[in-house]
């Protein structure tokens, strides 16, 4: 229906065109300009019309011819990628074969079950030590251990405290002295004994 519009208009024009030299003939013998100048008007405003119609048509044909030349330039863009792929695809196939691809994959995957047994292996260790680390913590010997020091430390203020013996003295109660000095001896022995 478009191509019988703009036909119809095109025929319109040609015979407005051709009217218009008619009238053009009959203005001159009959002394009146609007027979010349009505099939004139007619036929500049059927040419307004059509040209305005051979524009439209015209940028819609560049429009198509551009997107076409867009086209070919991406499908030639994706062919050169495409060819690009291809030859590193090759590339790649002739350095490693697939059995060699195959051989790694099947070790990287025994490496990883072997990591699995670890890491299931790891957790019995690490619970017992644990509970060796809170055994550890718990022991009686180690509340003996401050209880001994705290004994030494009492011990030793008390000795302080004492009043300085003259040499006379010390040699007058030398059981005294060495009594003390056995009580030391023998929680020094103690601490090293609980230390072990």
């Amino acid at each position: 229906m478009t191509n019988d519009k703009h036909n119809w208009l095109f025929i319109a024009e040609s015979v407005a065109v051709a009217a218009s030299f008619v009238g053009v003939a009959i203005a001159v013998l009959s002394g009146q300009m609007i027979y010349g100048l009505a099939p004139l008007a007619i036929s500049l405003l059927l040419n307004l019309i059509n040209r305005r119609r051979v524009v439209r048509f015209l940028r819609h044909k560049i429009s198509d011819r551009t997107q076409i030349d867009n086209l070919s330039r991406d499908m030639q863009t994706l062919s050169t990628e495409l060819a690009q792929l291809k030859q590193h695809h090759s590339n790649l196939a002739n350095l490693v074969s697939r059995e060699e691809l195959s051989a790694v994959v099947s070790t990287v995957e025994a490496i990883n079950e072997q990591q699995k047994g670890l890491r299931r292996s790891l957790v019995p260790l690490q619970s017992k030590l644990d509970e060796l680390n809170q055994k550890f913590t718990q022991r009686p010997e180690l509340e003996q251990i401050e209880t001994l020091a705290g004994i030494i430390v009492a011990l030793k203020q008390t000795i302080d405290q004492l009043p300085q013996p003259e040499r006379t003295s010390v040699a007058l109660n030398p059981e005294r002295v060495e009594r003390l000095e056995r009580a030391i001896a023998q929680i020094q022995q103690e601490l090293e004994q609980l230390q072990q």
